[in-house]
């Protein structure tokens, strides 16, 4: 082993940011949302038709429903739009830990383009693409090596 190597991991740094590659996690975000959504809609869809059919199978036993209808679904709508905002948040979280890497992917690309062969990728704990962060590194690994082994035979 070199003694001037450390056996230390490299932590790569803390993102402050929330959208760092903002159209990639608008859309996977959007995705998340929409899907939701159309959830929603047949849940509702689904709850409507049934409450229709029984209103006209036991009108008096409904009636005293649809007459609280108006707060019942004021309530619902609120407790929807908190559910909304919660998913947005979460899709949010969510996509950030996925355009992290890629971004991360994308500039250390960047670098090895330029000609630093000695850029490898280090993403955060818990960051998604783990394992082709291992992959890559390695193969970057082979590829510098290569590339010393070809400076030191000329």
């Amino acid at each position: 082993m070199n003694p001037t190597t450390t056996d230390k991991p490299v932590t790569a740094p803390r993102r402050n940011t929330i959208f760092i590659k903002k159209n990639l996690q608008l859309r996977y975000m959007l995705l998340i949302v929409m899907s939701v959504l159309c959830g929603l809609a047949i849940m509702t869809f689904e709850l409507t038709a049934t409450l229709s059919d029984l209103f006209d199978t036991y009108p008096v036993l409904i009636q005293p429903i649809y007459d609280e209808f108006g707060s019942i679904a004021a309530g619902f709508f609120y407790k929807i739009a908190i559910y909304l905002l919660f998913v947005v948040v979460i899709s949010a979280f969510l996509s950030h830990k996925m355009a992290g890497p890629v971004y991360r992917f994308e500039q250390t690309c960047k670098a090895i383009a330029k000609g630093d062969f000695s850029q490898r990728v280090h993403l955060r704990k818990g960051d998604q693409f783990m394992e082709l962060q291992d992959d890559f590194n390695a193969m970057m690994d082979r590829i510098e090596a290569e590339i010393n082994q070809q400076k030191k035979n000329q």
